[in-house]
């Protein structure tokens, strides 16, 4: 669902809360992203980081 005005009463999390955890893990998926960039190009490079990242990205929407 795009639009749920009851998200944060659903998800029984303040604002700022809410906002802080999206914020940090939106930073996180940038920089993944730009680390599986260069490791298409370069293979030899960030070999591990992307799936490790999503792994523990993975572990911590779950606790949500």
């Amino acid at each position: 669902m795009f639009f749920d005005i009851h998200h944060l009463k659903n998800s029984k999390i303040g604002f700022l809360s809410h906002s802080v955890r999206v914020l940090r893990m939106s930073v996180i998926l940038i920089l993944l992203g730009i680390a599986g960039i260069i490791h298409a190009f370069l293979p030899f490079i960030f070999t591990k980081t992307v799936s490790n990242g999503i792994k523990k990205l993975n572990t911590q929407v779950k606790d949500f």
